[in-house]
């Protein structure tokens, strides 16, 4: 049977360096008079007399990655050029859940204080300042913690790649609209942890804040004769043994919510490939065995399981799992 490849350039992984679209600073202030939306810098932690400061930065997912494509990785990296002291602070990332505003407010100085909020802004207790209210002072997000870094003196700092970071990133280039950003939240636990970091507006343009993501397409193969899978079915991955990349094929008859996930020989996951509704088709994906530093998983036999739910019901459809070996 005469296969068309939708995407024939299905073993390239891709890179994609986004530039922050917003940042801004909340200032804890029971008023929420302060912000600094379009300053230099954002602050992080609590300040030495005991003021919290917490960071917003969103990128714009959707205008910079095509849709359709499955998110490998993520790393943020940020340039922190202010603090009173070097010792380790752990900052970590939360997912926002409220849409935020980027004034017109540009802080003077160090701009530590913040300055008067402008129409728009994101402060401490509006979302878009004056009008428009955070449900929690401080900001509505998550409690769960996406990624964090230890940050200590003045450097670059990353935030590596989490299973819950790539969730993030893949549901914002799929649904824009929920795309509302990152709040990164310090140690409020002690006065004086405070940690100043360039934002978008930073004069250096090396330290402003980016996104570095990895993706496969995945990419659907269908027949000339626009023929469809009559059962479903997971193929063995080719080739096999393989290094750094494979690709596994898997028939899908009908609309399902499919999800293709790697365990090591433990059972411990190592990756999901696959988590998206599909329409019926032949499909394809590619599983690249490095991580966005070049390192491969280690040598060795690894599970590949695909699991199709029905959309409306949410029964299992279909489940199968297949052996593949990495070598070096």
């Amino acid at each position: 049977m005469l296969l068309l490849a939708l995407n024939s350039n299905i073993n390239a992984q891709t890179e994609v360096v986004i530039q922050a679209n917003k940042d801004n600073t909340l200032y804890e202030s029971n008023t929420g008079a302060l912000s600094n939306g379009k300053g230099a810098h954002f602050f992080v932690g609590k300040t030495a007399v005991g003021s919290i400061r917490r960071g917003l930065l969103a990128f714009d997912i959707a205008g910079n990655i095509e849709s359709g494509v499955l998110i490998d990785s993520v790393v943020l990296i940020l340039s922190m050029s202010k603090t009173r002291t070097a010792t380790s602070r752990i900052i970590a990332l939360h997912k926002i859940l409220s849409s935020w505003g980027e004034g017109e407010s540009n802080a003077p100085g160090n701009e530590g204080a913040g300055t008067a909020a402008e129409i728009g802004d994101a402060t401490w207790i509006h979302t878009f300042y004056d009008s428009l209210f955070w449900t929690n002072n401080g900001g509505d997000f998550s409690d769960v913690i996406n990624a964090t870094a230890s940050v200590g003196d003045t450097n670059s700092y990353r935030w590596n790649s989490t299973s819950e970071l790539v969730a993030d990133v893949q549901s914002w280039l799929d649904s824009p609209s929920t795309n509302f950003g990152w709040i990164l939240v310090g140690d409020e636990n002690e006065s004086a942890t405070a940690k100043r970091f360039d934002s978008k507006e930073n004069s250096t343009e090396s330290n402003r804040p980016i996104l570095r993501v990895f993706y496969m397409p995945v990419v659907a193969v269908a027949t000339l004769s626009n023929e469809l899978p009559i059962r479903y079915d997971l193929e063995q991955n080719y080739p096999n043994p393989f290094n750094p990349v494979t690709t596994i094929a898997y028939d899908i008859p009908e609309a399902a919510d499919v999800r293709i996930d790697i365990y090591d020989i433990l059972g411990q996951k190592v990756r999901t490939l696959v988590n998206s509704m599909h329409e019926a088709a032949f499909h394809k994906v590619v599983w690249n065995s490095r991580d966005d530093y070049g390192k491969s998983v280690p040598s060795g036999m690894y599970i590949y399981r695909i699991t199709a739910t029905d959309p409306s019901s949410g029964k299992t459809n279909f489940t199968k799992a297949r052996k593949l070996v990495m070598i070096k």
